[in-house]
């Protein structure tokens, strides 16, 4: 996981604009543009130069490419102030369980470095891959939530995961 960078713009339009992608969330837009990454990546430099970044670029070790993202200051879905866990990986990067690493290191950064009591996920209902990724980090199907944006498919509920920082 790193910041992401302005040579990371052709692969993060690439990727992100998939609609394999983007069809499972209600915030990635489509199509997504060039104006669409460099703003993100903007914003997630500005969130480096916090010191206590949340958002974070998956990369992969070998090549230093991106692939993905992750981080901390997701959409809830339904409003809720508790941080919540959210995530991508483009589709020739999936099956590799880079998701999974990637899920699992911004987990133990939430609780180790930032301090993080709880933190949340929502998926897409028919997201049966990221309901596996979620499960095994750990967390818990706790409920549903009813979405304050629907996701690109049109579901206006959502499964509703959570992990403590001191489980019982």
């Amino acid at each position: 996981m790193r910041s992401y960078r302005i040579n990371d713009l052709a692969d993060l339009v690439a990727l992100a604009g998939n609609w394999e992608i983007s069809r499972w969330t209600g915030t990635i837009p489509h199509p997504y543009t060039e104006t669409d990454g460099l703003d993100w990546i903007a914003k997630v430099q500005e969130n480096h130069a916090t010191g206590r970044p949340s958002r974070f670029a998956i990369a992969l070790k070998q090549t230093d490419r991106l692939i993905g993202g992750v981080g901390l200051d997701g959409s809830t879905g339904d409003g809720s102030e508790e941080p919540a866990l959210g995530y991508w990986l483009g589709q020739p990067y999936w099956g590799n369980g880079y998701a999974r690493e990637a899920a699992a290191a911004i987990i133990n950064y939430g609780f180790r470095v930032l301090s993080l009591e709880t933190i949340r996920a929502h998926t897409d209902p028919g997201n049966a891959a990221s309901q596996k990724v979620l499960l095994a980090c750990g967390l818990k199907r706790i409920g549903e939530i009813e979405l304050l944006q629907p996701t690109h498919s049109g579901e206006r509920h959502a499964p509703l995961f959570r992990i403590l920082r001191h489980e019982p």
